[in-house]
């Protein structure tokens, strides 16, 4: 018989309390192994970081000009990043003191802060509050993510650990300075600096340092600039902690704290000379890296751009721009307001104008520039003067400021025309635009200019002759109005700006300045279209045998297209490529007008062929491009090819100059020094260009709508666009030694020629300019000789390939 032992109290214990044990063992297993788990699900993606060199902040592009100063950034975080070494003790204190006062103690996690934030997010239900210290904020920064989950804080947790064991202290807190957001636009403690104090960090006073300390914590509640209540309570907490932690002394924490936020905040510039060419060079590196490397990636563009040139540039097409509108009339006021409503519009103005903070003259002093533009409302106008108010600043707009303001006409010239009081055009109530004049009548009272914002656009060009590099560029009349690069992107008609090209194909064809062409009436049939061409010139008129030199300067139309009909369509075609013309082009005669559409930047740049003895120079924007590291990813350099010979170069230089001293282009005569140039006007006064060179420089102009219309009566090439040309040459040339062309190639003799018949001058006669020929091409026969003719003499004929523009009849350039 078997005697079954039966378990004592104690073993029965004992045994409950082994599979406790085992089952806490399997459960602390079981946590463990889904701590590992999870530890390893989340730590998987996470950024890898070792050392310093790991770190890789989203860095701007940066554009420099030739002389190697900043012109623009790309980026969609603006930081500048700097060493540790770099930041006074008195910036990291304050940053200690605000956001982690025991960061050199503990290992990257404050467990204590974590558990207080804990209980307060299990007693709100969510995710509030994360007691992080500086490591977890770096850590934070690092992931791009501000979801306010516990998956997120777990991940924050392990990075942060992970950067504690991998750096040093000094290390993590160079990271948090450089990654953080301080608000305005600025990644970065520098960046900050600059923005908010045009200072570097280390220039930074201890007010100015605890600012910029409290911000990363709410940037956007605390920004100085739109908060300033709030950023200076934010500050001077910064100070009293900075106090509590033994940083500073009572005395400075009282001054500090006393001391006004003294913000010089670094504003952009509306009017940025440099946009349009770094939109040109953004463009292009957007094709060439990608938008990443574009805004994130710190690369270094050096680029051909003289500021100075591309300023002048600017200037010069924004003001023939507004004299041409001007031209045009006064279009009306901004916005009229009845008098009831002038203290509302007052204020408005107020604020607009810029005067918030100076709305009254202080010590004196008026608080406008000269030149400066503003709004202003009319507050009497009579016979000599109106009465201004830009919002608490008074001035008076007198009659001689604005007798261009009358009712505008484009069908008729009215710009002789002037008024004579100042209501013909204004009237109380209304917001125009003036500019300040800088001056003060005999009674004191501060005189200003009536302005208005043109609606007509243009662009402007300018290369380096000898290698293309391209010294300004401007696309428009105002960037922020719009950025559509007129100088690279528009194809407008050329109209007579086209024609040295032409010419060109003529002096390599039997053709020279002294061939004669009959200028007469002509007709052209299209009999598949029923149309007919009669092509004029600008001033309606015929003027019988013409030399080619006359036919040139005086951008006579008949002349040229009966010249491309002796020379053949194709073969002005393959010239147009030979200077770089890749655009299609029309087979008809109406390519000696100018009909194809071309962009401002490839017809100046076809225009370099002349100075440079036949060469045409490329143009190009960028010199040298570095990645962040400073390894080069490209070069740029010059380029150029050989359009046509040095002869046929020489002798159309001499003939573009005489544009400038007897021709069309008479404007540039200004300059008082050697250059050439061409004029170019469409139908209608639709497009009015001058391309215009000197030894070392060329540069082009076009003027005209977006939506092609009318630019008023007369206003040709020669009134609206050279202007432009001649006022930019006279300050970029300024001070410049005046330089000359170079010298007759040995093909070229300069013959004593009379200018009218194109046959050698008479030795006593007084009328004679000295033309340049190719060696054996000279005319051989003396003025007055009897039938004796300069040349090729040529009348008139038919072109069954004649097709005008778009089939569309009677659309044809012309010019003067």
């Amino acid at each position: 018989m078997k005697v079954r032992n039966i378990p004592t109290a104690p073993d029965r214990k004992r045994r409950h309390i082994k599979t406790l044990l085992l089952v806490l063992l399997l459960l602390i297993l079981l946590a463990a192994a889904a701590a590992g788990a999870l530890f390893l699900y989340f730590s998987s993606d996470l950024p890898k970081l070792m050392t310093l060199d790991d770190y890789k902040p989203s860095l701007p592009t940066v554009m420099y000009d030739k002389d190697g100063a900043e012109a623009a950034r790309f980026y969609i975080e603006n930081r500048e990043v700097i060493s540790i070494d770099q930041v006074p003790r008195q910036v990291i204190n304050a940053v200690l003191a605000i956001e982690d006062a025991h960061y050199y103690e503990h290992k990257g996690l404050d467990y204590l802060a974590i558990f207080r934030a804990f209980l307060k997010n299990m007693v709100a239900g969510e995710v509030r509050q994360g007691g992080s210290t500086i490591t977890q904020q770096v850590a934070k920064s690092l992931l791009l993510s501000n979801e306010r989950t516990y998956s997120r804080k777990f991940k924050e947790a392990i990075l942060a650990r992970r950067i504690d064991r991998s750096f040093s202290k000094d290390e993590i807190l160079e990271i948090y300075l450089n990654q953080s957001y301080f608000g305005h636009g600025s990644y970065g403690i520098e960046s900050a600096a600059q923005n908010y104090f045009q200072k570097h960090v280390w220039e930074l006073s201890l007010p100015e340092s605890a600012l910029l300390a409290g911000l990363p914590k709410a940037p956007s509640a605390y920004d100085p600039t739109r908060n300033p209540e709030k950023a200076l309570e934010r500050r001077n907490l910064v100070l009293q902690r900075m106090f509590e932690e033994n940083f500073i002394t009572r005395q400075e924490r009282e001054e500090a704290a006393a001391t006004p936020l003294n913000l010089d905040p670094k504003e952009k510039d509306p009017n940025d000379p440099a946009a349009w060419f770094a939109e040109e060079v953004r463009r292009y590196l957007y094709a060439s890296y990608g938008e990443k490397a574009l805004y994130s990636g710190g690369m270094k563009v050096f680029t051909t751009m003289d500021s100075t040139l591309q300023g002048l540039a600017g200037e010069s097409l924004r003001g023939g721009l507004e004299d041409l509108d001007k031209r045009q009339g006064f279009r009306g006021p901004v916005q009229s307001v009845p008098k009831e409503n002038f203290a509302q519009a007052l204020e408005t103005l107020w604020e607009e104008n810029g005067l918030s903070e100076i709305s009254t003259e202080t010590e004196g002093v008026f608080p406008l520039l000269e030149g400066q533009k503003a709004k202003a409302l009319v507050t009497a106008a009579g016979k000599d003067f109106a009465e201004l108010d830009l919002g608490g600043v008074q001035g008076i707009l007198p009659i001689s400021e604005m007798t261009w303001a009358r009712t505008p006409d484009f069908t008729v010239d009215y710009s002789a025309r002037v008024i004579k009081r100042t209501d013909e055009a204004l009237r109380p109530g209304m917001i125009i635009h003036v500019r300040y004049l800088g001056q003060e009548d005999k009674g004191g009272k501060h005189l200003f200019a009536l302005e208005q914002e043109p609606l007509a656009e243009g662009a402007f060009v300018c290369l380096d002759a000898a290698t293309g590099r391209v010294l300004a560029l401007v696309g428009g009349y105002d960037y922020n109005r719009s950025e559509f690069n007129r100088a690279t992107q528009a194809q407008r008609q050329p109209g007579s700006a086209f024609k040295p090209i032409v010419y060109s194909a003529a002096m390599d064809n039997g053709f020279t300045p002294s061939s004669i062409i009959m200028d007469s009436p002509i007709i052209y049939d299209n009999p598949s279209q029923e149309l007919k061409w009669k092509p004029s010139n600008y001033s309606e008129r015929f003027y019988g045998p013409t030399t080619l030199r006359t036919g040139l300067i005086q951008s006579r139309n008949v002349i040229t297209i009966k010249l491309v009909q002796k020379l053949g369509i194709q073969t002005v075609i393959q010239y147009a490529r030979r200077f770089g013309i890749q655009q299609e082009l029309p087979p008809d005669l109406s390519i000696a007008l100018g009909s194809m559409g071309l962009s401002p930047m490839d017809l100046t740049a076809a225009f370099t062929v002349f100075p440079n003895l036949g060469l045409r120079a490329s143009p190009w924007f960028i010199t040298r491009v570095e990645d962040r590291d400073g390894n080069i990813l490209e070069e740029g350099g010059p380029e150029l090819v050989r359009a046509i010979s040095e002869d046929t170069a020489y002798i159309m230089q001499s003939l573009l100059r005489g544009v400038v001293q007897s021709g069309t282009g008479w404007r540039a005569r200004e300059l008082e020094r050697p250059c050439g140039g061409k004029t170019g006007t469409t139908n209608d006064m639709i497009d009015a260009w001058y391309m215009g060179f000197t030894p070392d420089i060329v540069a082009g102009v076009w003027v005209g709508f977006d939506e092609e219309s009318t630019l008023g009566q007369n206003e040709t090439g020669s009134r609206a666009a050279s202007p432009v040309w001649v006022n930019f040459m006279k300050k970029a040339l300024a001070g410049r030694p005046v330089l000359a062309f170079p010298s007759p190639p040995p093909g070229i003799e300069m013959v004593k020629i009379d200018p009218e018949t194109g046959l050698l001058a008479d030795s006593a006669g007084d009328r004679f300019i000295y033309e340049a020929y190719k060696v054996g091409t000279a005319p051989k026969e003396f003025a007055g000789d009897g039938n004796a003719t300069g040349g090729q003499y040529g009348g008139g004929g038919h072109s069954p390939g004649y097709m005008p523009r778009s089939g569309a009849p009677g659309i044809i350039p012309r010019d003067y």
